[in-house]
């Protein structure tokens, strides 16, 4: 393994945790993302598994819940008092 070798792997673990790219872009010290996400990083070997993961995540659980407001719970005591 060369010194070079190492920039590789931090570039693409870098990436591979979720740092955007310009972020890793500028640490790495390119001009470009395109150097960046061409010739630094690399497909992690657990790739197939993190895009299926990715879609079977329920998207329900991103969204805020929504709270009930004193009109809606004071329409619900009318209706069971009914």
């Amino acid at each position: 393994m060369r010194f070079h070798d190492l920039r590789h792997a931090y570039a693409t673990w870098l990436v591979t945790d979720g740092v955007p790219i310009n972020l890793v872009q500028r640490v790495m010290g390119h001009e470009q993302a395109s150097t960046t996400l061409n010739r630094y990083t690399h497909t992690p070997d657990d790739y197939a598994a993190r895009v299926l993961a990715a879609f079977d995540s329920s998207a329900a659980s991103l969204l805020p819940q929504e709270e009930e407001t004193s009109a809606e719970s004071a329409l619900e005591e009318d209706e069971e008092g009914l």
